[in-house]
């Protein structure tokens, strides 16, 4: 009789330890630290629980109209992935992440290269376009430890993508994407003041092909703003991408609930585009860098949690085209490069963040702008945004065993200033259409409301949890977009 009353003591307090472990390492308030968990040292401190999930997802998105061509109308991506976050004692952490993700990008035109919003605007294109196939696989992994007033910290991250297009034109892209972290942190006059290193490599191998009898279609050398490498257009259809870069974080953070807070990044990163058909021969070069930073102060007493902070992203772009001598042999000489294209983007916001037990609130308000220029003949694209968010989420106990999280989300973008300056007269008609399509949405307001349930229910050793979202955006343009995700799996 007694074992039996003590087994029914024990289910409520590991349903209540399960849920403790899911609100902190779930809630609103892993915004404060989102940046700051980039530095493995910090990361190792951001929970005091562990926690582990292991889940099958599918991600859904459908838009009437494609509000940037070069992404596609939609997708369908089912996944599966296990995150863990352990604790293995007072001063020792550890984490991973594995995931593997399989599913199909609807109507991509003018792009037959994968991770374009990374190499942007250097990809391979064409006007036919069509669905494409993607299978991802990630893998991370951290340590971190706390040695007296040190702490000290290590991550890595592997990305593996493989897009294709079984039909024509039949597009492959294979990406390789490391990146290692090594960090280290000092606690004084209760703070932590922390400082990490950055490294990446990244490679990508990209090919188009065509099979049918009636022949082939142009590959055009894209080279930004509706420009063409035009003597390597065309056959040219096998390219290789290679590069990385190195990025610096900064941090403060109060080791105590109140305090001030502190982030900043400095990153730049470097990428190569080479035409690989028969000889290795550059065409472009990608240069980005970036600064980011936040500032803020958070303050809990009574059962009551706020913080307010203030952050900015810069990332300058700059494109580099090599001039490419004429030879009799497959070695092309390289006479020199010039600087052609440039991209400079600013977003900064301004957040409130407030709650309690079992809810909170975030209220956001930014500016964001995208200014894109051609050297010659001269083009320019530029857009400005204001927008504003609210978002809210709740956490609702039925029962000891069940936890339900919900959330809701609305926020608007408003254009306030758009800019286009473009030679269409000396364009192709199909260029021309490009430009206009996409310069119709980039300077468009965007109303985005989306909602999320998730319920969990705690055993005796494991959780069991089901999770289902949706969203919808409307575009001034006259388009919309649906989204939906669907989620079930297991926590322990």
């Amino acid at each position: 009789m007694f074992k039996k009353i003590l087994i029914f003591s024990f289910f409520p307090l590991v349903a209540h330890a399960q849920s403790t472990a899911l609100e902190e390492h779930t809630n609103f308030w892993r915004e404060i630290a989102r940046d700051s968990r980039q530095n493995p040292a910090l990361h190792g401190v951001a929970f005091s629980s562990s926690f582990s999930q292991l889940d099958v997802e599918a991600d859904w998105q459908r838009q009437s109209e494609a509000f940037v061509l070069e992404k596609g109308s939609g997708f369908l991506l089912p996944s599966a992935c296990v995150d863990s976050y352990l604790r293995l004692s007072d001063q020792t952490a550890v984490w991973g992440h594995a995931s593997y993700m399989n599913g199909r990008q609807h109507n991509v035109s003018w792009n037959s290269t994968s991770d374009f919003d990374l190499l942007k605007p250097y990809v391979l294109a064409d006007t036919l376009g069509g669905d494409t196939q993607r299978e991802r696989y990630r893998f991370e992994g951290g340590y971190a430890t706390q040695l007296s007033r040190w702490i000290l910290g290590a991550e890595m991250l592997f990305r593996a993508d493989h897009e294709y297009r079984d039909v024509d034109p039949r597009m492959r892209g294979v990406v390789n994407d490391l990146t290692l972290r090594v960090g280290a942190g000092y606690e004084k006059w209760n703070y932590r003041w922390a400082m990490a290193v950055e490294g990446n490599i990244y490679k990508q191998q990209n090919s188009v092909d065509f099979y049918r009898e009636l022949g082939v279609i142009p590959e055009y050398q894209m080279t930004g703003l509706g420009t063409e490498y035009a003597r390597f257009s065309g056959d040219k259809r096998s390219l290789h991408y290679d590069g990385g870069g190195m990025s610096l974080l900064f941090d403060a953070e109060p080791t105590q609930k109140s305090g001030f807070f502190g982030h900043l990044e400095l990153g730049k990163r470097h990428f190569r585009r080479l035409v690989t058909e028969n000889y290795t021969l550059p065409l472009t070069e990608l240069y980005a860098q970036g600064v980011k930073g936040k500032l803020g102060v958070r303050s809990k007493e009574m059962g009551r949690k706020l913080a307010v902070f203030a952050d900015f992203d810069y990332t300058k772009r700059s494109g580099d085209e090599h001039i490419v001598g004429t030879s009799a042999t497959s070695s092309f000489p390289d006479l020199g490069v010039l600087t052609m294209y440039h991209n400079y983007r600013l977003t900064t916001s301004l957040t409130a963040l407030y709650g309690k037990s079992f809810w909170n609130v975030l209220v956001r308000a930014g500016y964001k702008s995208d200014r894109e220029r051609y050297a010659y003949p001269e083009r320019r694209l530029e857009t400005a945004h204001a927008f504003g968010e609210v978002s809210g989420e709740a956490f609702l106990k039925p029962s000891e065993r069940w936890l339900l999280t919900c959330r809701l989300k609305s926020s608007y973008s408003a254009c306030v200033s758009d800019d286009l300056a473009m030679p269409f007269a000396d364009m192709k008609p199909a260029f021309v259409a490009m430009i206009r399509h996409n310069y119709d949405f980039v300077k468009a307001h965007y109303t985005d409301v989306s909602a999320q349930v998730r319920g969990d229910y705690a055993l005796k050793n494991y959780g069991l949890f089901a999770e289902l979202g949706g969203g919808f955006v409307h575009c001034s343009a006259g388009e919309r977009q649906i989204s939906a995700r669907v989620a079930v799996g297991v926590t322990f």
